[in-house]
């Protein structure tokens, strides 16, 4: 028997089938771990990964939604705008209309203090120019009386209701009116105009 196991070819296919058997059982733990250690597949799908392409087609969509919106509001403001400057324009025609009916002169003064409206009457009793573009303490200059309430409704709001003054004509002469200031304010109480009625307290009809 030791001369058998002192073979040298015996001896070989010992060590031979010792390495082929733990090469197997090495193998086989090898896949046992892999099966035990592979993870578990669910059963819910996860969601598709959303494409480049759908990422780019859907922000155009929304892109051209908003563009849309906001063609629809600017029509919308801009018919709103229309519809409120035909209501100005008859307003206003409406307003001199009245205005050149009434038996007092009127003139009307912008927040800067320039002429915005004045009836004819008005031209006829004082004797002004009131078509070229000029400030009521140029209008007024040769009444100080008279641009110096002016001057106090349009700093402090003060009104003034048929106050009599005399007023100075351009020819030299003089003639007696009752003169009222009324100031106009906004909606968020800036000076919007000022407004001045004169009365002729010498004409026969008053």
């Amino acid at each position: 028997m030791v001369e058998k196991l002192s073979n040298p070819q015996t001896l070989f296919l010992l060590v031979g089938g010792a390495a082929l058997v733990g090469a197997v059982l090495t193998l086989a733990v090898y896949l046992l771990q892999r099966s035990f250690s592979r993870p578990v597949k669910s059963d819910k799908q996860r969601p598709p990964k959303i494409r480049v392409e759908d990422e780019a087609a859907f922000t155009l969509a929304t892109i051209k939604s908003v563009v849309a919106e906001l063609k629809t509001d600017q029509k919308s403001l801009q018919d709103a705008l229309a519809v409120a400057q035909r209501n100005a324009e008859e307003n206003s025609r409406k307003f001199e209309l009245i205005a050149r009916e009434i038996e007092q002169g009127l003139i009307v003064f912008n927040p800067q203090g320039y002429i915005s409206f004045s009836n004819p009457l008005v031209r006829k009793m004082l004797v002004i120019d009131t078509w070229s573009r000029r400030r009521y303490s140029e209008i007024f200059q040769d009444n100080p009386a008279i641009a110096d309430l002016i001057k106090d409704s349009f700093e402090t709001g003060a009104e003034v209701r048929k106050q009599s003054i005399e007023f100075k004509i351009t020819d030299g002469s003089a003639r007696r009116v009752e003169a009222s200031v009324l100031p106009t304010r906004d909606r968020s109480g800036a000076m919007e105009s000022v407004t001045c009625i004169f009365w002729d307290v010498e004409s026969p009809a008053q």
